[in-house]
This record gives structure tokens, sequence and C-alpha cells, in this order.
């Protein structure tokens, strides 16, 4: 029974850290392509989320690809695992055009 409860918080612990890289990617990619964003605004601005989120997601990482009309921000980490032994893998992508001028069609 100790078991199951364990790893019923388990699944809960690794639903929050997805829900985390997913807000964090999401806070990033929104960011970098805003009108005449610098480039790496976004890895900022989702470093700075995970920051402020607390230790519901380890060894994050943030990369940004971006062309000239869309972005991509994947976030990986490790979720906080109660059973020892294991370890649950966390990568999670938010991706989004660039905001551009553009001329209209005729």
């Amino acid at each position: 029974m100790l078991l199951l409860g364990f790893g019923g918080f388990q699944v809960g612990i690794v639903y929050y850290a997805n829900s985390i890289a997913l807000a964090a990617a999401t806070q990033g990619v929104n960011v970098e392509r805003g009108y005449n964003a610098p480039p790496g605004s976004g890895a900022d601005h989702a470093n700075n989320f995970l920051a402020s989120a607390g230790t519901g997601l380890s060894n994050s990482h943030v990369s940004v690809t971006r062309t000239a009309t869309d972005v991509r921000v994947t976030v990986t980490g490790n979720s906080i695992s109660l059973l020892p032994g294991m370890t649950f893998s966390i990568s999670r992508t938010a991706h989004g055009s660039i905001e551009r001028v553009t001329d209209p069609a005729p």
C-alpha cells in the first residue's frame, strides 16, 4: 500500500514538472516571437520563469531554435523522484511564428 501511495504522488509530481516545462516553453516562445524581439530574449524569459517556479523541475535546460519566420523553444529537465533509483525525464516544446511586417495582398 505504501508503494502504491508513493506511486500516486509520483504521478502527480511528474505531471507538475510537465506543466512547469510547458509553461516555461510557452512563455519563452511568446517573448521570442514578439515584433523586433532580440535573439535570446525567449531563453532568458523561460529561465526566469523556471527560477520562479520552484524546484518541480531540476537540471533544466532551455534551447531556442529561430528561423526567419518561426521560433521553437524546448525545455528539458528531470522531475523530482520519490521512488529511489528512478528518474523521470521531461521535455516540452512550444512553437510559434515570428511577428513581422509583411506586404498586404493586393
